[in-house]
């Protein structure tokens, strides 16, 4: 008997001879190996048209509100009813361009929304009933962020080199030279692509990183290059938790801290695969977010192999406390960190059967805290915790065996996952394809009977959708070494 782990996902290393797993689908990584992925259990209705971008909100009395767009307009979502409700300016108000999302950030009790080529929007929550141009004639722009006491715009229409801050505390000054109101150019680097907020600010262009830091008049702002020749490939890729903003570049997935130490995390490890398979066509094409109750980033993309025209098909998950990947397949438009929508006793009646409500009424911290909300290809939104997705896992190749030949008689799975069906791939040579066993299933003894006499094996688990499982750390292998053909 001989216990092997369920490696790292790290596909761009020869798994044979290593400790590395080459395929997992459908799992987050934990400190026990690997857990399920939910599929999204949906509570919304339907948004009208393609989905353009969303985005959860808090409101001062701590309240959630979401927001979404699409090509011509803009959304909010009914609490009670779970109708997205239009509060555009006007009928068909806008016009987002190609290969542009609605970016969304939150001033005090003021929403932002924001793309190229159309006036900056303002919302401001327990106040308004419709979006409108946002007072100050501030430039339009295609990302927007909160930096410090500022409102900061990124990748203006008419100046996609610059970014641009508003007064100081004051979202309707946008004069340069009032109040603090200021705008800086970059005479390299290229276009600006994205400003990560929060105490310091992060302004990514295509070639180029810099700290963004309040220094008071009369300069306002510094900017403290932390990058040369590497920047962002993918605009929506960049997220932020904290100190920590995770990006992709065209070499690959970064961390950069707000001390701008960055941190190559998908090197040697992923970014081969992923920069292999991704549709790098359309900025929209991935979306970076990161979820707010666990230590995980999302970064959903479409592949090549997919022939959705507008639906992200695969996700790329990573667990910065693990320092760890996994991957998943799943079809989605757009995603956001949200909190949990509270429901009255009057807004019941709307809902009509309790069952149909996307949490427990027993569960007190339901509304206290954000989760990830996550929009399918259907135009509905959900959050991550239906039924368990179908999970395969591989142990690394010729962990079994590993170039002698081995007779594999019984694998049991190590976790919880009675559930889980095995088979196992092998080949004599590496030259050979890679041929399976029949699956089997989980006898009394824990263990399911195979029968494959090779050099090089690799154990699959795969759990069947809707199993109810919590991890799975490798397998067990009862195998003899010096088997006979």
């Amino acid at each position: 008997m001989a216990e092997i782990k369920f490696g790292p996902y790290e596909p761009d290393i020869f798994s044979v001879g290593s400790s590395k797993s080459s395929h997992v689908n459908n799992v987050v990584p934990t400190v026990n190996g690997y857990g399920p992925l939910a599929e999204i259990n949906e509570f919304t209705g339907v948004l009208t048209g393609a989905c353009r971008g969303i985005a959860g909100m808090v409101q001062s009395d701590g309240s959630s509100a979401l927001f979404a767009g699409n090509d011509a307009d803009l959304y909010r979502l009914n609490g009670t009813t779970r109708a997205w409700n239009n509060v555009s300016k006007s009928a068909a108000a806008y016009n987002v361009n190609a290969r542009q999302l609605w970016d969304y950030c939150q001033f005090g009790n003021e929403v932002i929304a924001v793309t190229s080529g159309n006036p900056v929007q303002s919302y401001v929550l327990g106040t308004s009933a419709l979006f409108a141009d946002l007072a100050g004639s501030p430039p339009q722009a295609r990302r927007c962020s909160v930096v410090g006491d500022f409102v900061v715009l990124g990748g203006l229409t008419a100046n996609p080199n610059r970014v641009h801050w508003s007064g100081i505390n004051n979202t309707t000054q946008w004069t340069a030279g009032s109040n603090q109101s200021d705008f800086q150019d970059f005479p390299d680097g290229g276009d600006v692509q994205g400003v990560a907020g929060g105490e310091f600010g992060i302004v990514f262009q295509d070639r180029a990183i810099r700290r963004m830091i309040y220094s008071g008049p009369p300069n306002i702002f510094e900017f403290q290059r932390i990058s040369d020749n590497k920047g962002v490939v993918m605009r929506y890729s960049i997220c932020r938790t904290g100190g920590s903003t995770f990006f992709l570049s065209s070499d690959g997935f970064y961390k950069i801290e707000l001390s701008g130490q960055m941190t190559p995390i998908g090197e040697n490890r992923v970014n081969r695969t992923f920069l292999g398979e991704a549709d790098f066509s359309d900025h929209r094409f991935m979306i970076g977010v990161v979820d707010p109750f666990n230590p995980l980033v999302f970064w959903f993309y479409k592949s090549l192999a997919s022939s959705a025209a507008n639906t992200l098909d695969k996700v790329l998950i990573y667990n910065w406390a693990l320092d760890r990947f996994s991957r998943a397949s799943m079809m989605t438009i757009a995603a956001t960190p949200m909190l949990q929508f509270s429901a009255t006793l009057e807004g019941l009646d709307a809902v009509g059967n309790l069952d149909a409500l996307p949490f427990s009424l027993d569960t007190y911290e339901s509304n206290l805290a954000q989760r990830l909300g996550v929009m399918g290809a259907d135009m509905k939104l959900g959050f991550l915790d239906g039924s368990a997705l179908e999970a395969t896992l591989d142990t690394p190749e010729g962990a079994v065996g590993n170039g002698a030949r081995t007779l594999v008689r019984d694998v049991a799975p190590i976790g919880d996952a009675s559930g889980a069906m095995i088979s196992v791939r092998y080949r004599d040579r590496l030259i050979d394809s890679l041929a399976a066993t029949t699956e089997t299933a989980i006898g009394v003894r824990g263990y399911a009977p195979v029968r494959v006499n090779a050099r090089f094996n690799t154990v699959r688990a795969r759990v069947p959708a809707a199993t109810n499982w919590s991890y799975l750390r490798g397998v067990d292998v009862d195998g003899r070494v010096g088997g006979r053909r």
